[in-house]
């Protein structure tokens, strides 16, 4: 009877001692993925990532330069806003930009951003991180739509970048990430472009003329999905695809004589002076000549009136 008590209580201790550093080990572990959870809602650099993320991958898509202004981005309550998203104009037109989003409102989903803070607070699940955003609200963007001549606009030349480069980063092989490389995509059920404006602007041989036209509401459904998330990049290809597309349709039902009266006058003069210059120089030749024959002399002209009647 001795010998078994004696047996007993150090079992009972060891039990006791084990339960007692298996409940403070989970509770360590609660405290240090809150914290993590903490330190990534308020510490880590969101807004750089953002920032970055939408200059890097928009610019990759539209052929030249996307910037961002200002950004306040609050994971905790999942809304943001985002100031001044400008896509700059290709090479060769005067304006700066093509198109400028003033205020963007975004309302992201917090079980998402709860899932995407605790992975990166103990840097597990998949490296690539999709956030559902519920709605992205564009409100009075601008977009200013310039003629280079009749048949070629900044509109068609962004659209022409992003077909391209849409399709060519789709058709290239993915190169081998690292164990540390996280990929970020984005599943966006709804984007409301609102109250937008174009400005036409033609600037052909001097005449700077411009016409302001309202533009309608656009809603976007449905970019990607949480399983199967898109890239940023082909998500702002997309916003901006839908934005040049309204405006396009807009400026092509709209009366554009009047700015474009000014560019076939101002042709016509030119052409009308050419003419006169290139008649007063045969002229000059002929007298100059002096020897040279009246039938000689006619036909220079007559072919100078032809070239004149042709242009």
């Amino acid at each position: 009877m001795t010998n078994e008590k004696k047996d007993t209580k150090p079992k009972k201790k060891w039990v006791r001692k084990t339960l007692k550093w298996l409940i403070f080990g989970i509770i360590g572990l609660i405290v240090l993925i809150a914290g993590g959870v903490y330190y990534v809602y308020n510490y880590y650099d969101w807004q750089s990532i953002v920032r970055n993320l939408v200059h890097q991958q928009g610019s990759a898509a539209v052929g030249t330069d996307v910037n961002i202004g200002n950004i306040n981005l609050s994971l905790k309550d999942g809304k943001g806003s985002i100031d001044n998203i400008t896509v700059a104009n290709p090479k060769g037109y005067s304006q700066d930009y093509i198109i400028k989003l003033g205020k963007v409102s975004v309302s992201v989903d917090k079980e998402s951003i709860v899932k995407l803070a605790k992975e990166t607070a103990q840097k597990s699940g998949s490296k690539i991180k999709t956030v559902v955003i519920n709605e992205i609200h564009v409100n009075k963007p601008e977009v200013t739509y310039e003629l280079m001549n009749l048949n070629r606009s900044n509109s068609d030349d962004i659209m022409t970048n992003i077909k391209r480069n849409t399709a060519s980063s789709s058709k290239q092989p993915k190169k081998e990430a690292k164990e540390s490389d996280v990929e970020y995509k984005v599943a966006i059920k709804k984007v409301i472009v609102a109250d937008g404006n174009a400005t036409v602007a033609a600037n052909l041989l001097g005449a700077s003329k411009s016409l302001s036209l309202k533009l309608p509401t656009i809603t976007i459904s449905n970019l990607g999905t949480e399983k199967q998330g898109i890239t940023i990049e082909d998500g702002l290809a997309r916003i901006f695809q839908e934005i040049l597309k309204t405006t396009t349709s807009v400026v092509s039902k709209a009366d554009l004589s009047e700015i474009l009266g000014g560019v076939k006058d101002l042709t016509g003069a030119a052409i009308g002076t050419a003419g006169k210059a290139t008649g007063a120089v045969v002229d000059a030749a002929g007298n100059a000549a002096g020897t040279a024959t009246e039938g000689v002399t006619k036909g220079v002209k007559g072919l100078t009136n032809s070239v004149g009647n042709l242009f």
